[in-house]
């Protein structure tokens, strides 16, 4: 760098500072920094459909602090106190002897067959099964009420009552169409702010000691170029920043520097307020691009033209309310960097001595239109609760029908098999005796069992 103080001698500067060719100060990186407000628009996740997305989240099991979450592990720590219960219910009954605690056995068992969702009351066994059944469908009602409150996304935080942080109750859409396609009244109303928004065009020439007084301004008014004054210029820490307000958004304007001093870098920017109208929101425009190229000074010649795009975004009611709007503008250069650049022998050899900036805004013609609509309403979440409340049911129901029909049988039949194979074994230990007995007695010896009472 050289500051104008010095002959010919040059200042190394500081590898953090922004100092190309012909550099007469060091300037911080900050002041090149880009301002962009477009952002990707979110994707529609891979699930769109809530029967789909309760039924995984039920029956998810994961790490950390996925099982505390988790339906199906409290389920299965409620089935677990049941089959502890079940395992205690049936050694008591070979074990109490005590009128008294059987009496409360028996009134236990009658407190789970009122709880029996299954068998209608028949089983007090049915009553366990319905705690768990009752837990996994509490907990399907909890995530149901969490989850139709993530709508829209910019109302909505962290999704902590499911595994998956990043659920929402949202998807998307998006899409490029043209300004020639006639608009609804709806998107007319937001294509009005958009259009009758004022710009400010900020320009900031970095690393220079150009002044204000040697700048002038004029704007293309039909077909003369008509002079017009700047909002602000001032040249601070070697940055001269100026802001116009501009006539219309679509307009030319020629910024002219009647001066020989360097300028290291070129930064234009594009300002806009915000505004509300009910439903309608314009977002306000705050838009910063920079043009520099290490090893290389500005040109003397600058064109730079700037395309503006409408992006329009529609939130969905959930409620079936009217939609709300929001639109802001999203600038593009389409300018050649070359063009922009001089090397330190084209400088050397360039006669001018003016240096003039050239931007064209524009319009592009078509604009992007973004659909935000909720995954699943109120009354979707309430048919579906009630479908798995109903399932759950059905599908434990067909367990123990199951059971009823075939394991409660085969149960009984295995017991009766038992007693008889006991009471034959019993038979024949009787029959034997009594056959060893008559061995052991002679056949012509006649016994009067009417004098042998004691026999």
């Amino acid at each position: 760098k050289n500051p104008g103080n010095f002959t010919t001698f040059c200042i190394p500067c500081s590898s953090d500072s922004f100092c190309p060719l012909g550099s007469v100060d060091e300037v911080p990186q900050s002041a090149l920094e880009n301002v962009i407000q477009a952002v990707p628009y979110p994707k529609s996740p891979e699930n769109v459909v809530f029967e789909e997305i309760l039924i995984k989240n039920m029956f998810l099991i994961g790490s950390n602090r996925c099982v505390v979450v988790s339906p199906l592990f409290w389920t299965l720590i409620v089935g677990s106190l049941a089959a502890g219960i079940l395992i205690i219910m049936g050694i008591s009954k070979y074990i109490i002897k005590d009128p008294r605690k059987k009496r409360t056995r028996e009134l236990i068992k009658k407190i789970f067959r009122h709880t029996d969702l299954f068998g209608e009351g028949e089983l007090w066994v049915g009553g366990l099964a319905s705690l768990a059944t009752i837990t996994l469908v509490c907990f399907a009602y909890v995530f149901s009420n969490h989850f139709i409150r993530q709508y829209p996304i910019e109302a909505s935080s962290d999704s902590y009552f499911a595994c998956d942080t990043t659920i929402r109750n949202a998807k998307f859409q998006t899409g490029l169409q043209s300004l020639a396609i006639p608009l609804t009244n709806t998107d007319q109303q937001m294509f009005d702010l958009l259009d009758n928004q004022a710009l400010v065009l900020n320009v900031d020439f970095v690393n220079t000691f150009i002044r204000c007084d040697a700048i002038s301004i004029e704007a293309l008014i039909g077909l003369v170029w008509s002079t017009i004054r700047w909002l602000h210029c001032d040249n601070i820490n070697s940055t001269l920043s100026l802001s116009v307000q501009l006539p219309y958004q679509h307009v030319s304007i020629q910024v002219i520097i009647a001066d020989v001093k360097t300028i290291g870098a070129l930064r234009i920017g594009l300002y806009g307020d915000k505004h509300e109208n009910e439903n309608y929101v314009l977002k306000e425009l705050k838009f910063y691009q920079s043009f520099f190229k290490n090893g290389s000074i500005l040109a003397r010649n600058l064109p730079v033209a700037l395309s503006l795009t409408k992006v329009i975004n529609e939130t969905l009611s959930i409620d079936g309310g009217q939609s709300i709007f929001g639109g802001i503008f999203i600038p593009t250069s389409t300018t050649d960097y070359n063009s922009l650049f001089f090397t330190e022998d084209q400088f050397v050899r360039s006669t001018l001595t003016l240096t003039t900036l050239n931007i064209v805004t524009s319009e592009t013609p078509y604009y992007v239109k973004n659909l935000q609509e909720p995954i699943a309403k109120s009354s979707e979440i309430v048919f579906q609760n009630l479908l798995f409340t109903t399932v759950c049911l059905e599908l434990f129901g067909l367990i123990f029908l199951l059971f009823k029909l075939l394991l409660k049988p085969m149960y009984y039949y295995i017991l009766r098999k038992k007693s008889t194979h006991s009471q034959t074994h019993v038979d024949n230990k009787e029959h034997n005796y009594a056959h060893r007995l008559n061995d052991k007695t002679p056949d012509t010896h006649y016994v009067d069992m009417s004098h042998t009472a004691y026999l």
